[in-house]
């Protein structure tokens, strides 16, 4: 074998070496949709949560909350707390911390209250977001909801 063929296959066998790392790493940080468990699939589902909820889309939204919540409250419910009070207009999703199989999602949220004299108030705040994970993938658990 000449010396050029065995650095090629070197480099070869480097490359495959390198891309198995990577492949191997990314598999643990979650490829979507395989892992779920990660801070990442984490931060994701909450995003896509609070973008369907502004943008109007309760149904998709529902079916983010946790099965307990869904099995007390329908979605009309749902769709009714909060409604003409406050309206959302923003969320970004921040960081979030996993214990176990529940979490605390970080985001800060735009909103104003429906009234006339407040509509072009616009205001941010901070929220903590619980979420658990359940079925092979995170679920919203709603503020004030025991368990």
């Amino acid at each position: 074998m000449s010396n050029k063929a065995g650095r090629l296959i070197g480099v070869g066998a480097l490359a495959l070496f390198v891309a198995g790392l990577g492949f191997s790493w990314a598999w643990k940080e979650g490829v979507y949709p395989l892992n779920q468990h990660t801070d990442k699939a984490l931060l994701r589902r909450a995003q896509t949560f609070w973008d369907l909820k502004i943008a109007g889309d309760l149904q998709q939204a529902y079916d983010l909350m946790a099965e307990p919540y869904r099995r007390r409250v329908t979605l009309t419910g749902f769709a009714r707390q909060g409604a003409g009070v406050v309206v959302h207009t923003g969320a970004k999703v921040q960081r979030a911390e996993i214990e176990a199989d529940v979490a605390q999602v970080e985001l800060e949220l735009r909103h104003y209250f429906d009234h006339a004299n407040f509509r072009q108030m616009e205001a941010t705040s901070k929220i903590q977001d619980r979420w658990i994970f359940e079925n092979g993938t995170w679920y919203r658990w709603p503020a004030g909801m025991r368990g």
